[in-house]
């Protein structure tokens, strides 16, 4: 079951594949007030890639960020997108 966070990143990646940037950014539409702090929308995406919601699609930079293999010491340089679990969950997701 899905976190509303969760949510969130997941619904900011449906039409297309994004990185932390634009994850923080579509989790706080109202800023400067923050809804979701960086650090949460960090952990959460990290938290998604190992229970296998969302993937790797681009990196940056393949010498930092190798696709192959993730660097969880290097987020910001990942674009990610939803993986079939991740956008199952997302379309099952049911607000609290």
């Amino acid at each position: 079951m899905l976190t509303e966070l969760q949510f969130t990143i997941l619904d900011g990646m449906a039409d297309d594949c994004e990185d932390v940037e634009q994850l923080y950014l579509y989790a706080n539409p109202d800023l400067p007030q923050v809804r979701w702090p960086l650090r949460d929308v960090v952990d959460e995406v990290a938290n998604m890639l190992r229970d296998a919601y969302i993937a790797p699609k681009h990196s940056n930079n393949q010498a930092v960020a190798p696709l192959e293999h993730v660097d969880f010491t290097v987020l910001h340089h990942y674009w990610f997108e939803a993986t079939p679990k991740g956008t199952e969950a997302r379309k099952s997701f049911t607000p609290p």
